[in-house]
């Protein structure tokens, strides 16, 4: 579905435009279009270079819809690569890619999914479609990743409950299911700081790289958005230590609770131990044998196992090995 807004100055502000008034305001400095292409179709791809004119290498960035976070400078515009974050299910992260063309008087973002910060940005500008559209592009660059890095938090909120839940049941449940929540939100983490480190250079290179298409006074802006970004990171190092942490104590538990069943076991052994001498000795097939014509000696027997198994039994509390 393609989304097309223009505002040109002086004039009331158009939305869902033709192509030709894409044309036509690509042409004017004093117009101002935003394109955004959400999993589009052959004929809504063909508008990256029959309109745009973009290089072949960013139009194949965008299509294939696997390139991890960069910005590439083509002199004429910037071409960002950006990854937004959204939370599939209980315990799972994906990232949906949100491609993004800054020209001189255009904006074009291009994504296979639905971003919210996209969405957000739209919403805005049916209410408010001067607010954004009424500036330079870098605004509305702005808008759409200062709205897409705020993103991050809410899911990184809830990792912090269940990292938090995971330390309350830390020493109360220790079975694979424990193991495999923990090597889940590890996995989410490494997903979330190999997506967010990349993105903190991007905003440091708007800031420092991109006099021709970020002004000075909208400098500040991303700046802002790094510092969160910057933030983020920090967030996601913490809560990967915690991880670590709580399988450091799941392993240590794991094998301290072996350890006491393994102890259990062997004293099972080590007192059955006398018991089986005994019964090994007088289930020898000889017929001269002690004790064999005894009336009694079945009893004495059982009686010997008993007071050797609890003599041993008394004498392993003594020592405090049990």
């Amino acid at each position: 579905m393609l989304h097309a807004f223009v505002q040109e100055k002086g004039k009331p502000f158009e939305s869902n435009v033709s192509r030709s008034r894409m044309l036509q305001a690509l042409k004017d400095p004093q117009c101002l279009l935003w394109v955004d292409l959400e999993n589009p179709d052959d004929f809504e791809n063909d508008a990256l270079v029959e309109i745009f004119n973009f290089h072949p290498l960013a139009v194949e960035d965008c299509i294939t819809d696997k390139s991890a976070p960069k910005v590439d400078d083509y002199d004429e515009y910037l071409f960002l690569v950006m990854h937004a974050v959204c939370s599939t299910g209980a315990s799972e992260l994906d990232t949906a890619e949100l491609d993004i063309f800054l020209g001189k008087n255009y904006v074009v973002t291009y994504h296979k999914t639905p971003v919210r910060s996209v969405e957000q940005v739209r919403e805005i500008l049916r209410k408010k479609n001067s607010f954004y559209m009424g500036q330079q592009p870098s605004l509305l660059l702005h808008a759409l990743l200062d709205r897409l890095v705020d993103n991050y938090m809410p899911v990184l909120d809830r990792y912090d409950v269940k990292i938090d839940q995971l330390e309350d049941h830390a020493f109360k449940e220790a079975g694979e299911k424990y193991l495999a929540t923990l090597l889940q939100i590890k996995h989410d983490l490494s997903t979330l700081r190999r997506v967010v480190a990349p993105q903190r250079d991007i905003i440091y290179f708007l800031t420092r790289n991109a006099g021709d298409f970020v002004g000075s006074e909208q400098i500040v802006y991303f700046r802002d958005i790094y510092d969160h970004l910057f933030r983020i990171m920090g967030l996601t190092e913490a809560f990967n230590e915690k991880i670590g942490l709580l399988m450091q104590v799941h392993f240590s538990y794991s094998s301290n609770n072996l350890n006491v069943i393994m102890k259990r076991m062997t004293v099972l052994a080590t007192l059955s131990m006398p018991a089986l001498i005994i019964a090994s000795i007088y289930g020898m097939n000889f017929h001269h044998m002690p004790e064999l014509d005894n009336p009694y000696g079945y009893y004495f027997s059982l009686a010997t196992m008993a007071v050797i198994g609890s003599v041993m039994l008394l004498w392993m509390k003594w020592k405090k090995w049990i």
